[in-house]
């Protein structure tokens, strides 16, 4: 689990035998792509369903990288 400053709370479900460090590294990027697409994004209010397409892209991009990295890892899927 991931906890920003804002209260924001990110969390991955992994292998527990897998190194934490790299997880906590992967949901501090997931979080700066949310930053980047989803708050800055002038039309988004908190609380509200996430519908952007470049925010799903970066985050698939950074799913598919990790997934390089750590071929053990399952391929990310949003639905």
């Amino acid at each position: 689990c991931f906890q920003t400053q804002t209260g924001i709370k990110l969390f991955i479900t992994a292998d527990p035998n897998k190194n934490a460090t790299s997880l906590q590294s992967f949901l501090r990027k997931v979080y700066q792509i949310y930053t980047d697409y989803v708050l800055k994004n002038p039309f988004y209010e908190l609380d509200q369903v996430i519908r952007c397409s470049l925010f799903d892209k970066h985050l698939e991009l950074l799913a598919q990288k990790y997934a390089q990295v750590h071929p053990s890892a399952s391929t990310y899927t949003r639905k």
